[in-house]
């Protein structure tokens, strides 16, 4: 556990083979978790267990974020990485990804968190 978060890797079970991202081009917005600040972010993938992004100021390694993506909604995580603009973030929970993909109805919001039932 780190930063009150904890990791969805087990480091003990060994290599873990990479999980399906989808490449994709969305538009969401970012900001610090329990800050009402927000700045754009652009995705470059994702997966059922966090994202690549851009955006102009990223949050530091370590810190707890908010995301909001079109067809998915708000997710919980904390950046893992940082290379000056481009970041990952480990989501806190698995999410569908596939819900970016579907066109959104007005007045319908949808969470991407999955149920652990």
């Amino acid at each position: 556990m780190e930063n009150g978060h904890h990791s969805l890797l087990d480091d003990s079970a060994g290599p873990i083979a990479r999980e399906k991202r989808f490449a994709v081009f969305l538009r969401g917005v970012i900001g610090r978790a329990g800050s009402r600040n927000r700045m754009p972010l652009t995705v470059r993938n994702i997966s059922a267990h966090g994202l690549k992004g851009e955006c102009a100021y990223p949050p530091l390694p370590g810190e707890p974020v908010e995301v909001d993506l079109p067809g998915i909604g708000a997710i919980f995580g904390a950046v893992r990485w940082g290379d000056g603009q481009g970041i990952g973030i480990e989501f806190d929970g698995p999410i569908d990804p596939t819900l970016a993909f579907t066109r959104n109805r007005p007045g319908i919001r949808r969470s991407g968190l999955l149920s652990a039932h």
